[in-house]
């Protein structure tokens, strides 16, 4: 079963704040400002992505993550620097590109065998 946020899930949540965790135990809170779409390879997959707005001053290197969710959940996801705020914060961001079916699966959808 896959462990990772829904699309759905991130959509509803933007504009709140998350807790990110490193495996040293160093953790910030960041808000998740963006949740677009992507591109899947094939009408068999899924593919979107999640971008954070750290606090000023905090900058965080490429590696997995505990990302925590406002309503609970949380997800173990390899998250990369991507481009600063128009104000200079930096961000960080996280990928899906995976299978439809293993997602709902995942996510406990009824609709999937």
């Amino acid at each position: 079963m896959l462990s990772i946020p829904t699309h759905e899930e991130l959509l509803a949540a933007i504009g709140q704040r998350f807790t990110i965790s490193a495996a040293n135990g160093h953790t910030v809170e960041a808000v998740l400002s963006h949740a677009p779409a992507g591109i899947p390879m094939n009408d068999s997959f899924v593919c979107y992505s999640g971008t954070f707005e750290l606090p000023a001053g905090v900058f965080l290197p490429q590696d997995v993550y505990r990302i925590g969710s406002p309503t609970g959940p949380a997800w173990d996801l390899l998250a990369t620097p991507t481009q600063p705020t128009g104000d200079g914060r930096s961000t960080l961001s996280f990928v899906v590109h995976c299978r439809a079916d293993e997602l709902a699966k995942g996510a406990g959808s009824r609709d999937v065998q």
